[in-house]
């Protein structure tokens, strides 16, 4: 008995120095992750890409948890994997952002983020009305929703509260087709039937079993078909057409109201709203890139521009609560001028803007004007960067990027840049950004000014920015606020009566040129910036001789 004893003690003091060897394992992985992480927030990309490769297996991962609680075919799930993976690195990116070491460990605090935007792609994609299902094969989004328990449950336990009125009844239908159809979905008329139930229910705590579809359903269609759109189709009234339907370019409604036609169905119902898709990204691209409207009026002027789409439409400016697109970085107004290539901007904004929210790389085509007004690519290739923020200068869109050598902050012009994608990976998942030691690198912790930074780098120049003083007449401060906003300082420096010294840190480059434009109201002090204007001035004396 004692030698069992002596044993067990050995083996609980054994099992003691495991965990402890375990615990220290532990707290050193942790420790290199927050180094990491550290290293990230302050530029070093090779700390940056280890961060990424221990956590993107782990996205993985949670993906498939997910997936795994739908009984779906396999090519439903490969076709989902892509949005799922893309949905929990932004969780992943949103954590970095707000991590703090001493509250948790990061696994722990990232995976409720990773999670978090997960479960909402899939509400997205499963059932935009926010509960989750489960699917026994690749039926219909809607058919899939009420299979689900909870669907069931509710619809089995509403109570019978009676019929509603033919006028009230066609209300309900244009109120879903609106919220749950656009120009990419339809719904049949058995859908409608379903989902004007489930409206009932929601809405009104009433089951009552619905009127008989085939007649009374589809001669409310009839009705508001011939209310609201043109009976005849020419391709002069298509913009009148409020419901579309198959068959719509064929008069089915017609065929379908004639007596001498016979039967006639027509199916595939959806809404037209006031904005399309298309639409609706610019005027949200425009609102966000306003420099007249406070955060508070942007938010909610998206939010109304929202509410007139289905349930489908997504904008990566907006994730339903708040503003994805920061809406400080603007310097200057737009102006009406035509700008080359207006038809490519907006989608450009939106996949640089998606690329900024998932701190990933994208690639696209650089070009320069020709003498015939068009756009052709400076060289043949493709570039490769890492999106920083979106900015306006001067009337232009600017992305701010670390360069392909990931050395130099640059700025690219939106306008000029064509073909912009997302780069990703051969499993589909993006490449991530590369990081460098910029005080405007999303993952950092201090607050970035985009009004100093552009400031800072005058006319868009990516120049070391120096401090440059210079003399100016103190009637004269306007232009100086007009160019620098409240980014300069007066000095202390003893000057002529009526003149000041004042200090902005801006562009050395382009300060010369700014200094040969307001010649007659400014002089640069700074020796080595006078000696580049004196330059200057010599190159034009000869050119101009």
């Amino acid at each position: 008995m004692k030698k069992s004893k002596k044993t067990d003690n050995k083996n609980i003091i054994k099992d003691d120095t495991k965990d402890i060897a375990v615990e220290q394992s532990d707290l050193k992985e942790e420790q290199e992750i927050v180094e990491l992480l550290e290293g990230a927030r302050n530029g070093d990309n090779e700390a940056w890409e280890k961060l990424c490769a221990r956590y993107l297996p782990f996205i993985h991962s949670r993906v498939n948890y997910f997936l795994s609680r739908f009984m779906i075919k396999q090519v439903k799930k490969e076709e989902m994997r892509d949005d799922l993976v893309l949905a929990g690195w932004n969780g992943f990116i949103d954590s970095l952002k707000n991590y703090d070491p001493e509250n948790a460990k990061l696994i722990t605090y990232s995976r409720s983020y990773i999670d978090g935007e997960i479960k909402k792609e899939l509400d997205f994609q499963f059932n935009p009305m926010g509960i989750a299902s489960k699917a026994e094969s690749d039926i219909s989004d809607i058919d899939r929703l009420f299979m689900d328990a909870e669907i069931e449950e509710l619809l089995q336990n509403a109570p019978d509260k009676g019929s509603y009125s033919p006028d009230r009844r066609t209300l309900q239908i244009m109120e879903i087709l609106r919220i749950h159809t656009d120009e990419d979905h339809s719904v049949t008329l058995q859908e409608i039937a379903k989902l004007l139930q489930l409206y009932r229910v929601q809405k009104y705590n009433n089951g009552t079993k619905l009127e008989d579809i085939d007649r009374t359903i589809s001669n409310n269609l009839s009705n508001v078909l011939q209310e609201v759109d043109p009976l005849e189709y020419t391709e002069e009234n298509e913009p009148e057409y409020r419901i579309l339907y198959d068959g719509y370019k064929d008069d089915l409604l017609k065929k379908k109201l004639s007596k001498k036609s016979g039967k006639v169905d027509i199916t595939n119902f959806s809404y037209v709203h006031l904005f399309n898709n298309e639409e609706l990204d610019r005027l949200i691209e425009i609102i966000c890139f306003s420099d007249i409207l406070s955060n508070e009026d942007k938010l909610k002027y998206i939010k109304k521009l929202v509410s007139t789409a289905s349930i489908h439409y997504r904008t990566p400016f907006w994730n339903g609560e708040k503003l994805k697109f920061n809406p400080k970085t603007i310097h200057n107004r737009f102006s009406n001028r035509e700008i080359a290539c207006r038809e490519e901007i907006p989608n450009n904004l939106k996949v640089i803007q998606q690329a900024i929210n998932s701190m990933a790389k994208i690639s696209f085509i650089y070009n320069r004007h020709t003498s015939d007004h068009g756009l052709k690519p400076r060289m043949n290739k493709r570039h490769e960067i890492s999106p920083y923020h979106l900015v306006v200068y001067h009337d232009n869109y600017y992305c701010i990027a670390l360069n392909q050598d990931g050395k130099v902050v640059m700025h690219y012009r939106v306008d000029l840049m064509s073909d912009v994608q997302m780069l990703r990976n051969e499993d589909g998942s993006v490449v991530p950004a590369q990081v460098t030691a910029f005080e405007g690198l999303p993952l950092r912790r201090e607050y970035w000014s985009p009004d100093k930074y552009l400031s800072e780098h005058f006319n868009m120049a990516f120049d070391e920015p120096q401090t440059i003083r210079i003399k100016i007449r103190d009637i004269d401060y306007t232009i100086l606020q007009e160019w620098f906003g409240n980014h300069f300082e007066k000095t202390r420096e003893q000057c002529e009566e009526g003149y000041d010294i004042v200090e902005v840190n801006t562009s050395p480059s382009m300060i010369v040129h700014w200094a040969l434009q307001y010649g007659e109201y400014v002089e640069i002090m700074n020796e080595d910036i006078r000696a580049k204007i004196r330059e200057e001035l010599d190159k034009l004396t000869k050119r101009y001789q």
